[in-house]
């Protein structure tokens, strides 16, 4: 449990120091992603979907 307690303290330190950092008024947040990365994840993650339903099915659908 002593390890829980030091990465937990150590945790909360480093949210802290980021958090003040991005509360400065010269803070630049980084950019928005653009829509076609969304599409572009989001067509991968279909394909990995239906490899995995073909993969089942073909297995016996156990």
């Amino acid at each position: 449990m002593a390890k829980e307690n030091d990465f937990d303290k150590e945790l909360n330190a480093e949210v802290t120091k980021r958090l003040a950092m991005m509360q400065e008024p010269d803070y630049e947040f980084p950019a928005r992603m653009p829509k076609k990365d969304f599409i572009i994840a989001g067509i991968i993650m279909a394909i990995c979907f239906i490899i995995t339903e073909v993969a089942t099915l073909t297995a016996g659908g156990m």
